[in-house]
């Protein structure tokens, strides 16, 4: 198993889907954000100066560690 990301790197850090909604004309689909979980990254490398997060909704995040607090 894979070691957790730290939860640090994903502050302010969004996982974006969406609701079906049922309406007269058929189904819609009304998007939704919310704040990204470690359960929500699939995988992510540590390359020095910054982070790289991917997430189970297709979006790449480069994060910066410097502004996320010290090593």
């Amino acid at each position: 198993m894979a070691e957790a990301i730290d939860k640090k790197y994903l502050e302010g850090l969004l996982f974006k889907s969406s609701k079906a909604k049922k309406t007269e004309d058929g189904t819609v689909h009304i998007p939704t954000e919310r704040p990204l979980t470690p359960a929500d990254v699939l995988d992510w490398k540590d390359n020095g100066p910054t982070v790289t997060i991917v997430t189970g909704d297709g979006q790449k995040h480069v994060v910066k560690k410097a502004a996320k607090g010290k090593e």
